[in-house]
């Protein structure tokens, strides 16, 4: 597989506040659409203290579903749409310069077979360690990878320790969504 795909132009939406008492700040929403699937896609990048993203996606046809980010439309555009997922990545950086990037690989539920894809080092996660280590160098973000939770985690080397940076990320995404604990 390779993933020389320019990616679709990416859209804008809004930002939501959040206001909740939690790390969670603030949502910003994008869309594309893709010819090739026929559909328009979601962006979700949810920013948190401390400066991080978590960047996820889904199908806009599925947007009710509790399972939205677990489905796949299943159409042969996974380079294209994971390509312009990354682009929020230099809109983001323009309004906060210091931000990190999240994302994790949520496992594929098959409604059809019944089937489950596990938690742990799942089709998505592989697909992002694979483009992003290929499309984003290690100039401006440190790269971290969890298998056994199927996400990775871009620090950005403005910070003056990394190290200590994604030990705070860690454990804030770890408060915050439930089924990230690293243990």
């Amino acid at each position: 597989m390779t993933f020389d795909y320019p990616g679709y132009e990416l859209k804008f939406i809004q930002k939501d506040n959040c206001r909740d008492d939690s790390a969670h700040l603030s949502t910003f929403i994008f869309k594309f659409y893709s010819p090739i699937t026929k559909h328009q896609y979601i962006i979700r990048a949810d920013f948190h203290y401390p400066e991080v993203f978590a960047v996820k996606f889904y199908c806009k046809k599925d947007s009710k579903s509790k399972y939205k980010y677990n489905k796949i439309v299943n159409k042969g555009d996974i380079g294209n749409i994971f390509i312009t997922c990354i682009k929020v990545i230099p809109f983001l950086l323009e309004i906060y310069p210091n931000a990190s990037f999240g994302f994790a690989g949520a496992r594929t539920i098959d409604f059809k077979s019944k089937k489950a894809e596990g938690y742990a080092n799942n089709q998505r996660f592989r697909t992002y360690c694979y483009i992003i280590s290929l499309k984003i160098g290690t100039e401006t973000f440190t790269h971290f990878e969890y298998q056994n939770v199927s996400s990775y985690l871009l620090v950005n080397n403005f910070n003056p320790n990394p190290k200590i940076t994604e030990e705070l990320i860690i454990s804030m995404f770890s408060s915050t969504y439930n089924e990230l604990t690293l243990d």
